[in-house]
């Protein structure tokens, strides 16, 4: 006897059909008959009387029935063990219990509204696996300094982060996409393609974060851009937008707040897009049990959203 067998007895008996067992179990008529036959020869007892109109529960079926469902259920919830979701609340010296604490930095393209993201994902890790993350924005130029000196546990990136001393765990990827003025004669599709971009002008900025200019060269030793203009100060971003008609590549994060009122970004979809990898960073071998849960989650998370981000 096995947990299958058991559950296609379960199968049968509620829906009172081998076949309709057979569909919910996506499996064939003759696979569920075989299981049943094999359990009662098991148990040296009929479980269930075939007739025209279906099959019927024997007593012994119906006895049956009532330990198999329970079991069934336990093996699921099993089977379905989430090690992440480990409570690991400790007793403290004065003993009420404590949850562990990460502290992350995102290092990611600026969008507004960021302390409202910062709560959600905080409140969204503690339901999951009870570890309290406290979010900050961390500049690229400091971080590592940050992560070596204990202020930070690791670093949410948009983008790689390669450095010998840390590890870097890739938990998804996101779309990249270009920034443009509301009016811009793009900024109202839904999509655009690799193919747009040569007919307006790019903008490389020091005013925008290094992932961004990241973006823009992986575009740019393709030889799929038009004209490049180098913006040197944050006051030439609105003219160069406005004006120029011109546009900036973007990573696109699946956040309220990222575009400022009278911009767009649009996604860049088909042959040739690229997308931009989230990864978790950590230093070498420096890792508690709450960080392990915490990254196992996030790769779980950011999994199971990233179809829906990138679309």
């Amino acid at each position: 006897m096995n947990i299958k067998q058991v559950g296609y007895f379960v199968a049968v008996f509620e829906t009172k059909s081998f076949t309709a067992a057979a569909h919910q179990r996506n499996v064939t008529v003759q696979a569920i008959s075989k299981s049943i036959s094999e359990l009662e020869q098991f148990f040296n007892v009929q479980f269930f009387e075939r007739g025209s109109s279906g099959v019927r529960p024997t007593q012994a079926g119906r006895s049956f029935y009532a330990k198999a469902r329970p079991a069934v259920e336990a093996y699921r919830e099993v089977e379905n063990f989430d090690p992440s979701g480990c409570d690991l609340t400790v007793s403290s010296a004065s003993g009420p219990q404590t949850i562990p604490e990460l502290s992350i930095g995102l290092c990611a393209p600026a969008f507004d509204n960021e302390d409202k993201l910062y709560k959600g994902l905080s409140a969204l890790i503690m339901r999951g696996v009870r570890v309290r993350v406290k979010f900050c924005t961390v500049h690229p130029g400091v971080a590592q300094q940050e992560l070596e000196q204990g202020g930070l546990d690791a670093l949410l990136t948009v983008g790689t982060y390669d450095n010998t001393n840390d590890d870097c765990e890739q938990l998804g990827t996101l779309p990249t996409g270009i920034f443009v003025a509301a009016d811009h004669p793009l900024g109202k599709r839904p999509f655009v393609t690799v193919a747009d971009l040569s007919s307006y002008p790019v903008g490389q900025s020091t005013a925008f974060d290094s992932f961004n200019n990241s973006i823009f060269w992986q575009y740019k030793s393709r030889d799929v851009l038009g004209e490049t203009r180098v913006i040197d100060s944050p006051a030439q971003v609105g003219a160069f937008l406005a004006v120029e008609r011109g546009y900036f590549l973007n990573a696109i994060l699946p956040v309220p707040g990222q575009v400022a009122s009278g911009f767009e970004i649009v996604p860049i979809v088909g042959e040739g897009a690229l997308t931009v990898p989230v990864c978790l960073v950590s230093l070498k071998d420096e890792k508690s049990q709450a960080y392990h849960v915490v990254e196992n989650y996030l790769i779980r998370m950011v999994g199971c959203t990233n179809g829906s981000a990138a679309r």
